[in-house]
């Protein structure tokens, strides 16, 4: 179930000054904080897309778009993990058996460099996330669910 790690909006003015605390400005993207304490920004080359969500690349054009006026958007919700020793082995195995981007929906394994570093499975925003690399956001802020936050560093919280 993936409820946990769903945005607390219950705090969110839409009628309240943007530039205050509900709101997260990026380089090229605006994002919505909401009431959440929970959000960490991750590596865009480390956004694994939800699984199975159905793309509409007209949707995305159109939420890239709104980005660059300026509109803000709700932050995607995300599992999010750190990247070990054992991931990079699993992940070069994989692409050498030719099975990386079908069992990790990635197109190259991780590295050593890798390890430590976050990476977040998006459980919503697909369109969102694509739209701010689109316009050069180098990374996405993400809200983490309860069972996924022990994996952050507290100097790594927004």
């Amino acid at each position: 179930m993936v409820e946990d790690a769903y945005p607390d909006e219950s705090r969110i003015d839409m009628d309240a000054d943007q530039e205050g605390n509900d709101q997260l400005v990026g380089h090229h993207a605006r994002w919505l904080r909401g009431g959440s304490g929970y959000i960490v920004d991750i590596d865009a080359e480390r956004i694994m897309l939800t699984e199975g969500n159905p793309w509409y690349p007209e949707h995305a054009a159109g939420v890239a778009k709104a980005m660059r006026d300026g509109v803000p958007f709700e932050l995607p919700a995300a599992r999010v993990y750190r990247i070990t020793a054992k991931d990079v082995k699993d992940s070069a195995k994989a692409e050498k058996d030719g099975k990386l981007l079908y069992e990790y929906g990635m197109v190259r394994p991780w590295t050593k460099a890798d390890i430590g570093e976050y990476y977040a499975q998006l459980l919503d925003g697909n369109h969102r996330a694509v739209a701010a690399m689109s316009i050069g956001e180098s990374s996405i802020p993400v809200h983490v669910g309860p069972n996924y936050r022990d994996a952050v560093r507290k100097k790594d919280w927004l």
